[in-house]
């Protein structure tokens, strides 16, 4: 039954057929199958892709970003620590940032390291800062075959040390989401020497390559700069600083060929702009306290802020750095924009972020900081000397190989004899055993007689000491007798 009760927001109660009606259809409604299939969305806009191929494209993609890793090697200096973090935030994003060496494998060998430890994270580069007692060292090898570059690192400079020397530091963490746009410099053309093409395709190899096409302006935030310095020293020079090995001690020596690297950040600016409008623009609050209205702030060249001009301070003069961006190309909100009236005329500006490194290459090697020298700075050999280096090495490689095979063959022969003695051990332990639980059974088969006669055995000894023993009584009685008879007839004679 339904009970109708009048309800306080209601004047008149509902009638009884209508809530029946509301209950019955609730009823259906919950309980009733379902006539009809499900209703099949119709839209067209959405483009149905399949997910296992647009997968496989990423993972191609992805594939082709070359991936860096940064390492020390021995014991460092606190700078060279923060020499490291530098690089890392220089080889950002696509790269291991917070990544944290094993004191036991910076005792590996290079080749090994990149074996066990990139292999498996999918690095192509691998960059191991290293220092001893008198020069500070940088290898750049490529995963997992070669070649390695062995840099000197003849200066640094920090970038802490080049932020505090600025007025205003560039302190955007956006900039580090995308790669950087490489600049190589005074590399030379086809006809350069061997040694510096493989440089400059190294470095180049070491960040993800763009495309003019698809990039967006908002994503070309940094810049990394490796100019390469060629300068003419003489021999007389070279003589009167010493013998190589001298002159690699000898930290302020000018080589004849270095690279320097430099690392900064793009900024866009307005051109034709005053400096005031453009601190509005974007976005910064003025100090208006000695004003009373904001055209006396901007028109006002004795106003607040300072004086005015047509030009900023902070703008390059320079017209080679002015280009025409399209309108919001600054933060990448539009893509390519043909568009005159929708584009402005802004001057990039570069503020360095560090860190600044000198290089000298040093040596080329074919293989993972191992194989062939390719090239030396300081060491010259002539063919003859290559060719019985070479041969050396080859009588070297078969001589370790063979004597690995003897080794490999001698630790087989020795475990082949334990497992053997570990059997017949086993063997000797199982014959016992059964011998032991032999002997058990005999006992248990044939000693059951043997302790029943020695139980009788037992009871004919204790019954013929019982024996014995009642004869003995008996005699003696009779004996007592007799001398009782003997002492009455005596008596009787007397």
């Amino acid at each position: 039954l339904i009970s109708c009760r009048p309800s306080s927001n209601l004047i008149h109660p509902p009638p009884l057929t209508l809530i029946l009606s509301r209950e019955l259809t609730y009823i259906n409604n919950n309980n009733m199958p379902r006539q009809g299939r499900k209703r099949k969305k119709t839209r067209t806009h959405v483009v149905e892709t399949d997910e296992r191929i647009t997968s496989a494209l990423r993972s191609n993609d992805e594939l082709k970003v070359p991936r860096s890793l940064v390492i020390r090697r021995g014991k460092t200096e606190s700078e060279l620590v923060e020499l490291v973090s530098d690089i890392r935030t220089l080889m950002r994003p696509y790269t291991a940032a917070n990544f944290k060496e094993d004191a036991t494998n910076r005792k590996m060998t290079l080749a090994r390291y990149a074996e066990a430890m990139t292999t498996s994270l999918g690095v192509t580069h691998i960059l191991a800062v290293s220092q001893n007692s008198g020069r500070v060292n940088l290898r750049v090898g490529r995963t997992p075959a070669g070649p390695t570059l062995s840099f000197r690192v003849k200066r640094f400079t920090l970038g802490r040390q080049i932020r505090s020397a600025q007025r205003r530091s560039y302190d955007s963490q956006r900039a580090f989401e995308s790669p950087p746009v490489v600049v190589t410099n005074n590399f030379g053309d086809a006809g350069a020497a061997p040694h510096v093409k493989l440089m400059r395709i190294t470095f180049q190899n070491m960040f993800p390559a763009i495309n003019v096409s698809t990039v967006k302006l908002g994503d070309c935030r940094r810049v990394v700069l490796f100019n390469f310095i060629r300068r003419d020293v003489g021999e007389s020079k070279k003589e009167n600083n010493g013998s190589g090995d001298e002159r690699q001690r000898h930290p302020d020596y000018e080589e004849d060929e270095e690279v320097e690297v430099r690392h900064y950040a793009i900024r866009t600016k307005p051109v034709g702009v005053d400096r005031k409008v453009r601190r509005l623009v974007e976005s910064k609050i003025p100090d208006l306290s000695r004003v009373s209205d904001i055209a006396d702030y901007i028109a006002n060249p004795d106003g607040a802020g300072g004086a005015t001009g047509e030009m900023s301070d902070s703008e390059a003069e320079d017209e080679t750095s002015h280009v025409d961006l399209p309108s919001g190309g600054r933060r990448g909100r539009k893509k390519g924009n043909d568009n005159s009236a929708s584009s402005q005329k802004s001057a990039l500006k570069l503020v360095e972020l560090g860190p600044r490194l000198r290089l000298k290459l040093y040596k080329v090697e074919r293989g993972m900081s191992a194989g062939d020298v390719m090239y030396h700075a300081y060491v010259q050999k002539s063919a003859r000397e290559v060719k019985e280096l070479k041969a050396r090495k080859a009588d070297e490689e078969s001589t370790k190989r063979r004597r690995r095979e003897e080794q490999e063959a001698n630790v087989e022969r020795k475990r082949v004899a334990k497992e053997e003695k570990k059997e017949a051990r086993e063997q000797r332990r199982k014959e016992r055993e059964e011998r032991a639980m032999a002997e058990l059974r005999g006992e248990a088969t044939g000693g059951g007689g043997g302790e029943d006669e020695s139980e009788g055995s037992d009871d004919n000894e204790d019954g013929r000491g019982l024996g014995g023993n009642e004869d003995d009584e008996y005699t003696s009685d009779g004996e007592e007798e007799d001398g009782d008879e003997s002492s009455d007839e005596e008596e009787s004679d007397n």
